[in-house]
């Protein structure tokens, strides 16, 4: 009698393990391809992240200052941000570039600070804070002004 209860019961376990594992590995097929947040919880969508085959995100688009436009961009190369873009004038155009490290710090950024269409400002990190800034106030697009933290 007790050989045939433990019969049972290790049958039970293992069908409920090999059901729970058969669950599991369906679950992990599926892999979001867009997920789309309110962050603010105004109603409106101001964060889409963008996800490959194998669900690793890509690119995520965010409206930071919440007037309804995307004003941010970043690039992901497996998982990790690589370039990030902003759009701090407003006018639907990154004028800010950020570029990450390996492990996905920011290492400087390049920005167009009077709308030329040309940088004239660097900014440079280091643990993820600004180390040193450089800016080009006479447009010959060499830095003339330098800054150190």
């Amino acid at each position: 009698m007790r050989k045939a209860v433990f019969l049972i019961i290790a049958g039970l376990f293992l069908a409920g393990f090999t059901s729970a594992f058969a669950a599991e590995q369906k679950a992990s097929q599926f892999k979001p391809r867009v997920i789309k947040i309110d962050r603010n919880y105004d109603g409106k969508i101001d964060r889409t992240e963008i996800y490959d085959d194998r669900g690793v995100i890509i690119k995520v688009e965010s409206d930071t200052n919440a007037d309804g436009k995307i004003d941010e961009w970043v690039y992901y190369d497996n998982g990790v941000p690589v370039k990030g873009e902003k759009d701090i004038k407003g006018d639907g155009k990154p004028d800010t570039v950020l570029i990450y490290d390996v492990k996905g710090m920011v290492i400087r950024s390049e920005a167009d600070a009077n709308g030329d269409g040309k940088i004239d400002e660097w900014v440079y990190y280091e643990a993820g804070k600004p180390v040193k800034a450089e800016k080009d106030t006479n447009k010959d697009d060499k830095p003339d002004t330098w800054v150190n933290y």
